[in-house]
């Protein structure tokens, strides 16, 4: 079992406690901006440019990853929507997409948005 701690953009409620405790010792040798870079790489050679990476979050777990919404945004109609997320390991770099997905299942959620784009524009 993985335990794992996200905490994208803490917002605590006024008039609340909280206490949160994480201690983690890990070698951090890629950043959120170079790991955006290397996830936008890894898509543009797979998939190519009508998908991006958005701003990482950093997932604490067994492994430090950062995890990036992945947004398919084509040229014409702009932003539609997520379509997976990618994960870049804080250590080494390497990038992996998220939830057991593959990259046709990104291609294929992407269709989808475009579709549904598709059939709204002619209603």
């Amino acid at each position: 079992m993985t335990v794992q701690s996200v905490l994208p953009n803490l917002r605590v409620p006024d008039k609340s406690a909280i206490s949160v405790r994480i201690e983690v010792s890990s070698e951090v040798n890629i950043s959120a901006f170079a790991a955006r870079q290397l996830a936008n790489q890894y898509l543009l050679h797979r998939i190519g440019d009508q998908v991006g990476a958005l701003e990482p979050e950093l997932v604490v777990g067994e492994r430090l990853f950062w995890r990036l919404p992945v947004q398919y945004a084509p040229s014409l109609l702009g932003p539609l929507g997520i379509v997976g997320h990618l994960l870049v390991d804080a250590q080494s770099g390497e990038v992996v997409i998220d939830d057991e997905r593959n990259i046709n299942s990104l291609i294929d959620s992407a269709e989808v948005l475009y579709e549904r784009a598709a059939l709204s524009a002619g209603a």
